[in-house]
């Protein structure tokens, strides 16, 4: 079950999803809603993220693995309406 669990965190990554995507960080799908206990929802949790980063690894994606971190905006120089 966790094999399937980690493609689905990989789809999500090829789709251009962020971490926070985790079906499993939604209010509905957390213990204290599904009764389940806590560490089954953390492997879970930690499958699908496993396959998200595992995307993004395989690819060599430049991606940020954080979706809190903020890089600065790529330009191209000779280009745009400042260009000479």
């Amino acid at each position: 079950m966790l094999d399937d669990i980690q493609k689905k965190g990989a789809e999500a990554a090829r789709n251009g999803l962020s971490l926070l995507d985790c079906p499993y960080l939604k209010a509905a799908a957390m213990p204290g809603h599904t009764g389940e206990s806590p560490s089954d929802w953390l492997k879970r949790v930690n499958a699908w993220e496993e396959g998200w980063k595992g995307e993004l690894a395989q690819r060599g994606a430049k991606r940020s693995a954080s979706p809190f971190e903020v890089s600065a905006p790529k330009t191209r120089s000779g280009v745009g309406p400042h260009a000479m």
